[in-house]
Order: C-alpha cells, then structure tokens, then sequence
C-alpha cells in the first residue's frame, strides 16, 4: 500500500496533536473535505495537509 505524501503529512501532524499540548490558535485539525485532510495554520489558514512542505520541531526558547 502506498500513502501520499498528504497522508503521511497529516498523520505526523495528528502524533504531534495527541503528544503535545498544541493550542489552536497554532494549529487545528479541520477535519476531511473533498478526500484532503485540512488544517487551521496560525489561525488564519486553512491549509490542505497535501501543501504542507514538511514538519520540523521548533526549539521554544521561552521555556528553555
């Protein structure tokens, strides 16, 4: 079985949801539309999980 690249995208991106405590005003699960898996990004966009370039851990420097 083959996964697209969104898929995978959005699986990642559901690991990090349920592992850290992610508020929605960064990003948000929208749910399924038109076979694409859509997100919430920085409030403001809504953003098929197959456009989403990759996901890299970001070090916050407030809690360090």
């Amino acid at each position: 079985m083959k996964v697209s690249k969104g898929e995978l995208i959005h699986h990642k991106l559901q690991a990090i949801l349920r592992e850290h405590n992610m508020p929605p005003d960064q990003i948000m699960y929208l749910g399924e539309r038109g076979g694409d898996h859509w997100y919430l990004i920085d409030g403001k966009h809504e953003i098929p999980a197959q456009d989403i370039e990759g996901v890299d851990a970001v070090e916050d420097d407030a809690r360090v």
